[in-house]
């Protein structure tokens, strides 16, 4: 029979204790590390210089109005100038929401299972004068599946498709850990994360798509000054990225991503940087050198975070900081920032107030919007699910 070392069983027993503490009560407010340091995660305990706590209910003091509801698994918003938004949904529908009503632009057939479907989107930096909507979609095909960025061509209207064309395929497909956020960055390159489609080791393996941030031009062609000649790939050793986002006065490029049990992060994405997975994640791994450890570790419990954006006007003292939408979390974390770009610290919002939380994106307007995702079987559904919802004030 195996024996066990004291140390190791009190360790271990020190361990259980831990993580039964932070299953029953999440934390509001975590001390930020610095990198390959040991997360802090006390309640009440101060964060880094010059970060403040709002506290969960900070939120609560603003507008809330329903901009939609009634959709099947909205996975990306994509709010337009005028107020409008193009939403998808994960079965494979791509609705125009404007002035409280919401007409179908298309029904894409995707391979809608599990996590898989109709995923991300954005619009060209020209939209309307350029209608092309950017989709990340999954398909069926060679008897398995295939996740492809499309570029839609957009009626006048704006709804329906004019044309459908595919500028970046092969993106490996499973039923969980597709990744699919779509975002133009402020280089007018487009940015899409994808997940390592249960296979790890794909995550460290260059010349596969599977478990990156990829980066192409907006008509598909690879940038010249990508990390890696002829190839889209611009970071690697991702499990499951789902949100990413550029800070506005710097431009520094975070994402957010799920970790393997607990260990979800928020990490800061530099052009060829080796996120580690699955050699190792989450800041109590172990590192080596020419790996890029994370920024926050937030901690055993997993928080699923999605959707991520940066608030660019109004919610009074959260201009500047993060909001990143978490799905078994049910709330929004908020990240602070600095105006240099470095992360301050973090808090917990809104939990439980909407359900699962899939994506949080700015409204001209000022505020954010963000949507539900009760509907995609791991939620309750509530009266008007899935929703849209606009925050605001």
């Amino acid at each position: 029979m195996p024996t066990i070392s004291r140390r190791k069983f009190l360790a271990l027993i020190a361990g259980g204790a831990l993580a039964l503490i932070a299953y029953l009560a999440v934390p509001e407010l975590a001390k930020l590390p610095k990198r390959g340091e040991r997360e802090v995660r006390e309640e009440g305990e101060e964060g880094e210089a010059g970060f403040e706590r709002l506290g969960e209910g900070y939120l609560d003091g603003f507008e809330h109005i329903v901009i939609a509801e009634g959709l099947m698994v909205p996975w990306a918003i994509v709010a337009l100038e005028d107020g409008s938004l193009i939403v998808t949904e994960r079965p494979g529908r791509i609705s125009l929401i404007s002035g409280g009503r919401r007409e179908t632009i298309a029904k894409l057939p995707v391979a809608a299972v599990g996590e898989a479907g109709l995923l991300g989107a954005d619009v060209h930096p020209d939209f309307p004068g350029e209608r092309k909507l950017y989709v990340y979609a999954t398909f069926e095909a060679g008897g398995g599946l295939v996740n492809r960025i499309l570029l839609l061509r957009l009626s006048r209207s704006l709804t329906s498709v004019e044309s459908t064309e595919v500028i970046l395929d092969g993106i490996p497909g499973a039923r969980l850990h597709d990744g699919g956020r779509l975002r133009i960055g402020p280089d007018e390159a487009l940015y899409a994360t994808t997940g390592d489609a249960l296979k790890p080791e794909l995550a460290q393996d260059l010349g596969s798509l599977a478990g990156k941030i990829l980066r192409v031009g907006l008509d598909g062609e690879i940038p010249d000054d990508n990390p890696f000649d002829g190839s889209p790939v611009y970071s690697y050793g991702h499990r499951n990225p789902q949100g990413i986002d550029w800070h506005p006065p710097t431009g520094r490029m975070y994402s957010s991503e799920h970790g393997p049990v607990g260990r979800d992060e928020l990490n800061e994405i530099v052009a060829g940087g080796n996120y580690g997975w699955p050699i190792t994640s989450g800041l109590e791994g172990e590192w080596r050198p020419g790996l890029m450890k994370p920024v926050i570790d937030f901690g055993d419990v997993s928080i699923a975070p999605a959707g991520a954006s940066f608030v660019r006007k109004g919610l009074g003292r959260l201009k500047g900081d993060m909001l990143i939408a978490c799905l078994r979390g049910s709330m929004l974390v908020r990240v602070a920032f600095n105006e240099n770009g470095d992360v301050l610290g973090y808090e917990y919002m809104m939990r439980g107030r909407y359900g699962r939380l899939r994506d949080v994106v700015p409204h001209p307007d000022g505020g954010v919007l963000v949507a539900t995702s009760n509907r995609d079987g791991r939620g309750t559904p509530r009266p008007g699910d899935d929703k849209i919802i606009w925050i605001r004030g």
